[in-house]
């Protein structure tokens, strides 16, 4: 079964790369060319190629630091990338301060980057649609295809909201006018629909044939997200329906906490019985996942033979690391401290210094070249080149978070007061970090600030962090190198070349 996963995972990855050409065009012209659905369309092989159409938009910006991981982690307390006073390092003319601050503007790279990510995966999950739509092919799985096409289209919605609020909607490749700009509360109700409506269409257990595919599960998960955010999003809470959407994935019986967290990262981890729903990646094909850039210093490109360049940016701020207890496993995603070569001798800047990790940085934009502990949650790979991705497939989805979800949207339907059946889902993650039940919650100790701070810990730099801080009413507050900032920050600018490309859009209020 495993060596069939794997197969499968280089085959969603080759398909995405067939494609992925068109990922980068420009949002003021068509994304992609139209087939006559008679030229291509023809069987259910050719239609499955076809979906890797949809799938290859996330390849690079779902990871990279220029899209989500730019938006959705290094613009939270729990990253930074400070200007350092010696060595290489990762500045890019202050973008990466700016976005920490959030300093955001609609030219803003990072800005652009996760727009294209959800739009050119919508526009293309439209033109697939209608194309197996159209196809002559008959064959059982078709009303499936098109259901898991719109399942993926909905997380790119879904994300859409998230970050940008009042967004462009289409769902008809046909449509060639300009699409017209909804209220969030308005998308979010087609985003629920769209999600409901196919959900007895969608792959209910995990299996090989749909590693890394839009599944129940995953549909679950993310209407468990929109209930969970429901109250903020659309002033109308919805935490019944997000227990209900929990349940459902825990029910199923499928999934679990794996007993080592660090399996869920690990380069080779299509075997995870955690991770709801990845994202593939392999080196040989794609571009995507470049963790090891982002944070290692380039003293370390030998212990794991990597010829790519090293920028010595990306490390956990101060006060996020300081969450962490000496006991917690999880503080092993950090490396603080001596680093090492492959045969275990200290490792040298080139100046000549000790390579060593501290959690305390001398200043925002004063660091020191060593300021800041680095992150190995992922596992790195050996022997990466330039231009290779990591070969660790992303969890947008995990087992854990879905216990984390729970357990949080009982206490707000609760007052903020956790039952005993919240501190116990909380409890399945904390046990397994800590490998006892020492550290265990009560329904006294745990409260919503220190449920935060768990998710925190366990869902560190996987794409939660922003969208948990705005649920929280912590997103405007100061932390390392940011000031208090308006609450208007709580959306992104609508990027300038969507401004222009669509002149029925209109720009979110402070910008």
């Amino acid at each position: 079964m495993l060596l069939i996963m794997k197969q499968i995972k280089y085959f969603i990855v080759v398909i995405a790369c067939v494609f992925s050409t068109a990922s980068c065009t420009k949002l003021d012209e068509e994304l992609f060319s139209t087939l006559d659905a008679s030229e291509f369309y023809k069987t259910e092989r050719e239609c499955i190629l076809a979906m890797g159409n949809a799938y290859a938009q996330m390849q690079y910006r779902g990871t990279s630091l220029w899209g989500l991981m730019g938006t959705e982690t290094l613009a939270t307390d729990e990253a930074c990338c400070p200007v350092r006073t010696q060595g290489t390092y990762l500045n890019n003319n202050g973008l990466w301060v700016r976005l920490n601050q959030h300093n955001f503007v609609a030219t803003m790279d990072p800005v652009g980057s996760s727009w294209e990510f959800c739009f050119n995966t919508i526009s293309a999950c439209n033109q697939v649609i209608y194309q197996i739509g159209e196809s002559p092919a008959e064959f059982a799985k078709k009303p499936n295809m098109i259901a898991e096409l719109k399942a993926l289209r909905a997380f790119a919605y879904y994300t859409a909201i998230d970050l940008y609020g009042n967004i462009p909607v289409t769902l008809d490749f046909t449509d060639v006018s300009l699409p017209q700009q909804k209220t969030r509360a308005e998308v979010f109700a087609i985003v629920e629909k769209e999600l409901l409506d196919n959900l007895s269409l969608l792959e209910e257990k995990p299996s090989a044939d749909y590693y890394g595919r839009c599944t129940r599960p995953m549909a679950y998960a993310v209407l468990a997200k929109m209930y969970l955010n429901a109250e903020k999003w659309i002033g109308t809470p919805r935490y019944a329906d997000a227990i209900t959407m929990c349940n459902n994935i825990i029910q199923l019986n499928s999934y679990s906490l794996e007993p080592d967290y660090f399996k869920n990262f690990q380069v080779d981890n299509v075997s995870s019985k955690e991770n709801i729903w990845v994202l593939p990646y392999d080196r040989k094909v794609g571009w995507g996942l470049q963790m090891h850039q982002y944070t290692l210093h380039p003293a370390q490109a030998s212990v794991y033979n990597i010829s790519s360049p090293i920028w010595n940016g990306m490390v956990a701020s101060p006060d996020f690391y300081a969450l962490y207890n000496s006991s917690d496993k999880r503080i092993n995603s950090w490396m603080v401290g001596q680093q090492y070569d492959a045969s275990g001798q200290p490792l040298k800047t080139s100046s000549g210094a000790p390579l060593v990790f501290t959690p305390s940085i001398s200043g925002f934009q004063t660091a020191g070249e060593l300021d800041g502990v680095r992150c190995k949650k992922w596992q790195f790979p050996t022997g990466l080149q330039t231009n290779q991705t990591m070969d660790n497939d992303w969890a947008f989805i995990r087992y854990a978070d879905i216990l984390l979800m729970k357990a949080e949207a009982i206490m707000r339907s609760n007052g903020g007061t956790p039952t005993q059946e919240a501190v116990d889902e909380v409890n399945k993650v904390r046990e397994r970090a800590f490998g006892n039940t020492s550290n265990d919650y009560t329904t006294a100790t745990l409260t919503l600030p220190e449920l935060l701070n768990e998710r925190g810990r366990e869902l560190a730099w996987e794409g939660h962090r922003r969208q948990d801080l705005i649920r929280f009413g912590k997103w405007q507050d100061a932390w390392f190198g940011k000031p208090v900032t308006a609450a208007t920050k709580e959306l992104y600018p609508i990027p300038s070349t969507a401004l222009l490309a669509n002149s029925n859009l209109k720009q979110n209020t402070g910008y």
